[in-house]
C-alpha cells in the first residue's frame, strides 16, 4: 500500500523502516509480517485480519467440551449485525469501528480480561495497534461517531450471549454475577452463538464487511478509495450480504435476581 495514503508525519521513524529492521516482529497469514512495537498503517491488510480474528479463540479456549471454537472474527460480525438491525449506526465509519474493535487480537491473541489487567506493557501494545488499524482504514474521531463506551455497552451484553452458549457451570453462574454487580440491569443482546470453523467466520466477517462498504453511506467520502482499495486486495473476495435476521427474543435474565440457568432456554 503506497505511504501516501497515509499520514506518515503522526509516526515515529521506526515505523517507516521494513519491518524486520523495527525489532520483535510475528508472521501473518499472507506471508507478511507485523511490527510488535512499531505497526503502520502500511502493513495492515484485511486478508491478516479476517483469518488471524477467525483463528483466534475467545475465553482462552477453555469452553464446553461440545464447542469446538467461538472466535474473535464471529464475536466483532454479531455485534456489528445487531447494530446495524438494531439502528445504532448508520454509517460505514461507525460500522467499521465495531467490526474492528478486537482486530489488534488478530496477530496478539484473544487474552483473557482478568490477565490482560496483569500485563500492562500488552494493554500498549494492543491499544497502539488498535489505533494503527483504525488509521488504515481511515477512521478518525471526526467520522466516527459511535463512541468507545457505546462499542463496550454493546461487548459486555453480547458477552451474557456468549456464556449462556459455550461457558460450563458453575463459571457461567460465577461470569454473569460479575457482569450483573457492575450493572444489575443489563440485558443480553439476544444473537445466535452459531459458533463457526475459521474458514466460515472468516467468510462471514469479510461478507459483513463487503455489505457495510458497499450499501451503508459514508459520512466522510474522501475515505471510500482507502477502503476500496483494501477490498480490492482481499484474496478469497465474499459477496456482501445480509444473515438471515437475528431473533432477538426476551431474556429471562435482565437481573441478577431472576438467574435461573439450569433452566435457561437457549435460542441457537
Amino acid at each position: 500500500m503506497k505511504n501516501y495514503l497515509f499520514n506518515d508525519a503522526k509516526y515515529g521513524t521506526n515505523t517507516l523502516r521494513p519491518v524486520t529492521e523495527r525489532g520483535a516482529w510475528v508472521a501473518t497469514s499472507l506471508g507478511g509480517m507485523w511490527s510488535i512495537l512499531h505497526p503502520h498503517p502500511r502493513d495492515v491488510y484485511v486478508d491478516d485480519l479476517a483469518w488471524g480474528m477467525a483463528r483466534t479463540c475467545r475465553y482462552g479456549g477453555q469452553l464446553k467440551h461440545d464447542v469446538e471454537l467461538y472466535s474473535v472474527a464471529e464475536h466483532a460480525t454479531a455485534m456489528t449485525w445487531w447494530a446495524i438491525e438494531n439502528g445504532r449506526v448508520t454509517h460505514v465509519e461507525d460500522a467499521l469501528a465495531i467490526l474492528l474493535h478486537d482486530a489488534s487480537e488478530a496477530f496478539y491473541g484473544d487474552i483473557p480480561t482478568p490477565i490482560k489487567k496483569l500485563l500492562p506493557d500488552y494493554k500498549i501494545m494492543e491499544d497502539r495497534a488498535q489505533l494503527v488499524i483504525t488509521d488504515a482504514f481511515g477512521l478518525t474521531p471526526k467520522n466516527t461517531l459511535i463512541r468507545k463506551i457505546e462499542i463496550k455497552e454493546i461487548d459486555v451484553r453480547i458477552r451474557i450471549d456468549e456464556r449462556l452458549s459455550i461457558i460450563e457451570e458453575p463459571a457461567l453462574t460465577a461470569g454473569l454475577d460479575v457482569i450483573w454487580d457492575n450493572d444489575p440491569d443489563l440485558e443480553r443482546l439476544g444473537v445466535d452463538v452459531t459458533c463457526l470453523l475459521p474458514s466460515q467466520a472468516r467468510a462471514a466477517f469479510m461478507s459483513c464487511m463487503t455489505w457495510v462498504c458497499e450499501n451503508m453511506p459514508y459520512r466522510d467520502p474522501a475515505i471510500e478509495p482507502l477502503i476500496e482499495l483494501h477490498l480490492s486486495r482481499v484474496s478469497e473476495p465474499v459477496c456482501g450480504m445480509l444473515p438471515k435476521k437475528l431473533e432477538v427474543v426476551d431474556s429471562p435474565f435482565a437481573t441478577r435476581e431472576d438467574t435461573c440457568h439450569d433452566d435457561a432456554e437457549i435460542i441457537l
